[in-house]
């Protein structure tokens, strides 16, 4: 009895985390360090597996797969919290950067406001897939016909939050650098503005692939110990191909817009200096070939030294987990 009083508690307290910390648009700079709650997120998640009898030692026969996922799912919950947090204050830090440049500092408030209400509403979509998600799972894998253990049911409960959080990290990381892009970059009047404003936005969508390269890292947890189904290895592979295309794909869109705009105002530029030497307009003519000058070392700064060290650190850790993973297996 003490211990289903434990679990609900467990339970009561995780309720109660979510609710009260999941959107990070509202405490955002309210100082308490980003990573707090993600890994409370993880403590209580694995208390409530072990509670639920899914991380009781000795492993049961038959329970590897259990003991695996409770594991996965709870540091992968915990991870994907951690990116939309990480995610959300980088948005805001790129907002005030780019409203800064064009003088609507004013309007930061604003901007936070519908972000926050996309944000809501995505959850709720998010909620609706991840339950979805997890039914098609559990009927493909049978997972819920045989003899039924209680830990079992709590593991497909929190199979529901950890979808929830992987398609809500996935719609945010999309829709900021979309909204961004649409409603506060084109208020950027000067070139050279607007062009400093694009570069930060693609390095803020780098920053949001380059850490979900970080769950892949994690997966092999669900098959240490054992053969891996081909289903998982389906999903895994889906999840890398989402990952390559719909994160990685705005960055090289991003990219190619700074260069493309970048050559058309050297030519514009290039076009103006010729037409004030025809009409011995010298001071305007130096003016553009200051401009000229300024504009030619101006660089994008994607691939920084920290962004070359974040990409080697999760490939590298990638790599010695899923080699981990096939020695074990």
């Amino acid at each position: 009895m003490s211990q289903k009083y434990g679990l609900g508690a467990l339970l009561y307290l995780l309720v109660k985390i979510l609710l009260m910390k999941l959107n990070p648009y509202a405490n955002v700079h309210n100082g308490a360090f980003i990573g707090l709650y993600p890994a409370l997120l993880v403590a209580v998640l694995l208390m409530v597996h072990y509670f639920s009898g899914a991380l009781v030692l000795p492993i049961k026969e038959g329970g590897l797969r259990d003991f695996n996922t409770a594991i996965a799912m709870s540091l992968l919950s915990g991870y994907f919290w951690f990116c939309i947090q990480l995610n959300h204050k980088n948005v805001v830090s790129t907002l005030i950067s780019i409203l800064v440049k064009t003088s609507q500092l004013s309007h930061l408030n604003k901007h936070r406001q519908k972000l926050s209400s996309k944000f809501q509403l995505q959850s709720a979509n998010c909620l609706f897939i991840a339950i979805l998600n997890t039914v098609v799972y559990v009927l493909v894998e049978n997972l819920l016909l045989n003899d039924v253990q209680f830990y079992q049911y709590i593991i497909t409960i929190s199979a529901v939050l950890f979808w929830f959080l992987f398609f809500l990290f996935l719609a945010q990381s999309s829709s900021n650098v979309s909204y961004i892009k649409d409603h506060v970059l084109i208020q950027t009047e000067n070139y050279y503005d607007h062009l400093n404003s694009l570069s930060s936005l693609a390095r803020l969508s780098l920053v949001n692939a380059t850490l979900s390269l970080g769950a892949i890292s994690l997966f092999p947890i669900f098959w240490l110990g054992k053969n891996i189904p081909i289903y998982d290895i389906l999903m895994t592979l889906l999840f890398s191909l989402v990952i390559g295309v719909y994160l990685f794909f705005p960055v090289v869109r991003l990219k190619s817009q700074w260069l493309k705009e970048k050559s058309n105002v050297s030519s514009k530029l290039l076009e103006e200096m010729e037409c004030k030497i025809s009409s011995d307009k010298l001071e305007q003519y130096e003016r553009c070939d200051q401009e000229l000058e300024r504009l030619s070392i101006l660089s994008m700064r994607l691939f920084e030294r920290r962004d070359k060290v974040r990409l080697a650190a999760c490939l590298s850790f990638i790599t010695i987990m899923w080699s981990l993973a096939l020695f074990v297996s």
